[in-house]
């Protein structure tokens, strides 16, 4: 009897679902995050692979699984293409209701077709040809993006470097960074949202607060914004860098991770504490730092996450459990760890905390209560307004108890409280009104600097907001910079444009 040939067709064809979302977010994801899903996915098909070989005994079973996979890639981006089109004639055709019925009533017929059929070697020896080449083709350009890439081999920390010093004040105050992912300002939520957020604002002034009010970001997006704010200036020389058509975030990673003000509070011997609830910025190696609560599946990539849930699960029950779930418990244990921070040691502490809220996913009510994510593929659809303010109010709730169980433990200790941009829901990003600029940098900055309150500036930029720390409380003498807004499509980060002027500051 002629040896049966091993279906290797099988394992590569296991890489696909990562391998075309990571080839489509080349400029977002990490190649080193693409790692454990690969061996995720790899690990269960060859488990299920070995299972069914041991219950049929036929090498049919590496071509069901390989058509399997395929018809799975196939029906998501169909799924996708039809449910993000403005037509609602081809939205409908996106509809689970319609295409699932269509896929399962293809993927039947072909299992039996292939059970019918006598698979030969030479058949197996084909698929794992076609193989091959596929998953080069998915290969090849990732090789080439990372070669033609200069950005991949040069060290950026250059470009916005500032002194770091060691300031000889010996009394240093622990210091808690509170970013409210998304948050809007004043204006934008009386236009958009017919909403009056004094209450919040006089709640913060009653607990020692300095109050921005107009408060706007310098960027419309984290990507940019909190590597500036982190390392207290503008990402002009970086922008040049790389040039307008680049549409590759991933080297701001490396100003995100160890940037100046982390490297002031390690020079400065602070304790380094990050709360990661749905984001993170992570520290240099070299920094004494801890990390509490995760990054979700397997501490998995936050937009790698995200893009395998919304791509392979098109079933909103199974999306809640994969990617809100998670979301909502790393939320929970952030919250939770602020309530109940205890200092590690005797150092000063610095506590580094950034929470998707009001961000969607939208998964609290007004009243804290965990609701079902109201789900679209749109992530500034303005659809999503009602939910988003559901959970901006809950967000102000907890923002308020957080701070209080932080005043009640050390009334010195300064809190930052700021979002790193405006919630953007309703945005057009290619053809944008005033409002839109509003709406994307219209935001929420508020200090509480005990025993500095009087030196704050009127206005302070977000650029300048570690700059205006550190003069006050190490001694320092940072030059403030101007107050930018600089826009830009997400689509073309480094394509920026200063909008200072269309903002009625007053």
């Amino acid at each position: 009897m002629k040896k049966s040939m091993i279906p290797f067709h099988v394992f590569l064809i296991s890489l696909m679902p990562i391998l075309i979302l990571y080839q489509n977010n080349l400029g977002e994801i990490p190649i080193e995050d693409i790692i454990v899903p690969l061996i995720l996915s790899i690990s269960i098909v060859s488990i299920s692979w070995f299972i069914l070989k041991s219950l049929f005994c036929s090498n049919k079973v590496g071509l069901v699984i390989s058509f399997t996979i395929i018809l799975l890639i196939l029906f998501s981006y169909i799924r996708l293409y039809f449910a993000n089109n403005t037509n609602i004639y081809f939205n409908f055709i996106g509809n689970n209701i319609i295409l699932m019925p269509i896929t399962l009533c293809i993927g039947i017929v072909a299992i039996i077709y292939i059970y019918k059929k006598n698979i030969s070697n030479d058949l197996i020896s084909i698929f794992n040809v076609m193989s091959v080449v596929i998953v080069m083709f998915l290969v090849i350009p990732i090789g080439y993006h990372f070669i033609s890439d200069d950005s991949q081999i040069t060290s950026l920390s250059k470009f916005v470097e500032i002194p770091i010093i060691q300031s000889d004040v010996t009394e240093k105050p622990d210091v808690y960074f509170l970013v409210l992912d998304a948050y809007s300002g004043d204006i934008t939520l009386q236009q958009d949202y017919n909403y009056d957020n004094s209450k919040f604002k006089n709640e913060l002034k009653d607990r020692g607060f300095v109050v921005q009010k107009p408060s706007y970001s310098n960027y419309p997006n984290t990507e940019l914004s909190i590597p500036s704010i982190m390392n207290m200036v503008y990402l002009d020389s970086i922008v040049d860098m790389v040039g307008k058509d680049s549409d590759d975030v991933q080297i701001l990673i490396e100003l995100r991770d160890g940037n100046n003000a982390m490297d002031m509070f390690n020079q400065n011997d602070y304790h380094l504490t990050y709360l990661f609830g749905g984001s993170s910025v992570s520290p240099s190696d070299d920094d004494e730092y801890e990390i509490l609560c995760g990054r979700g599946i397997l501490n998995m990539n936050e937009d790698l996450q995200r893009s395998l849930v919304q791509t392979y699960f098109s079933i909103s029950y199974l999306r809640t459990i994969l990617y809100d779930d998670f979301r909502y418990h790393d939320l929970e244990c952030s919250i939770n760890e602020v309530m109940q921070f205890e200092k590690k040691n005797e150092k000063p502490q610095y506590v580094h905390i950034h929470l998707y809220l009001p961000h969607p996913p939208f998964i609290y009510d007004s009243e804290g209560n965990h609701v079902s994510d109201t789900f679209s593929h749109n992530r500034f659809d303005e659809s999503l307004r009602d939910a988003y303010l559901e959970q901006l109010i809950f967000a102000n709730k907890i923002t308020l108890e957080m701070i209080d169980s932080i005043q009640n433990r050390d009334a010195n200790s300064v809190i930052i409280l700021m979002s790193d941009h405006g919630g953007r829901l309703g945005v057009d990003w290619n053809n944008p009104t005033e409002l839109d600029y509003y709406r994307a940098f219209n935001n929420l900055s508020a200090f509480y600097f005990p025993g500095h309150a009087d030196e704050l500036p009127e206005n302070i930029a977000a650029v300048n907001t570690f700059r205006v720390f550190f003069n006050a409380y190490f001694d320092t003498d940072y030059e403030l910079l101007e107050d930018r807004q600089m826009w830009y499509s997400p689509e073309r980060p480094y394509d920026q444009t200063n909008v200072a002027k269309k903002l009625l500051k007053n």
